[in-house]
């Protein structure tokens, strides 16, 4: 299940990253401080540590964090390819889903991050949020939230899986 998510996660974060101009790469993210750029250069950090967490069983993210590349989009697409490979080949069953849960939660955040600074209505698809709801709801605890993660936002149970997850996760949900 874990590894069919990343899949979904990836290919939903790809797409939100294929609409991305040049120009939007300055633009700012609901992530504070943050502009487009920095967080798709992030996401390539994270493929980095996935592949570290595969190889030797430590998430770690490369520091320090990239500040800059020439195209970044096309880095993530490149990265991912390898980790993709690493998965593939990738010996350990803890490791792999321990990395497949981490690149869900990732991908399907920092594509909801992009997708509102492209589209102030942006949703993550409702099933892609209600799996990564569920599965980040029982796993993220309060010491990786004050290093990764805002405070929860309250929002009532009756909006769109979409907003009670970026809610749950210290966003601002959309409009």
């Amino acid at each position: 299940m874990n590894a069919e998510l990343f899949g979904r996660a990836t290919v939903y974060a790809r797409g939100v990253l294929s609409e991305l101009t040049y120009d939007d790469l300055r633009r700012p993210t609901p992530c504070d401080d943050w502009d487009a750029e920095r967080v798709v250069l992030h996401l390539a950090d994270v493929i980095d540590g996935l592949g570290g967490l595969l190889d030797t069983g430590a998430l770690a993210l490369p520091r320090p964090p990239r500040t800059n590349d020439p195209d970044p989009v096309a880095l993530v697409e490149e990265r991912l390819a390898k980790l993709t490979h690493a998965f593939s080949v990738a010996a350990d069953a803890t490791r792999v889903q321990e990395a497949a849960v981490a690149g869900a939660v990732e991908f399907t955040t920092h594509g909801w991050d992009i997708g509102v600074t492209l589209h102030s209505a942006h949703r993550i698809p409702e099933s892609l949020a209600e799996d990564v709801l569920a599965l980040v709801s029982s796993a993220l605890d309060v010491s990786a939230r004050r290093h990764n993660f805002a405070a929860p936002i309250d929002v009532p149970g009756t909006v769109a899986a979409s907003d009670r997850l970026v809610a749950f996760l210290g966003r601002v949900p959309g409009p």
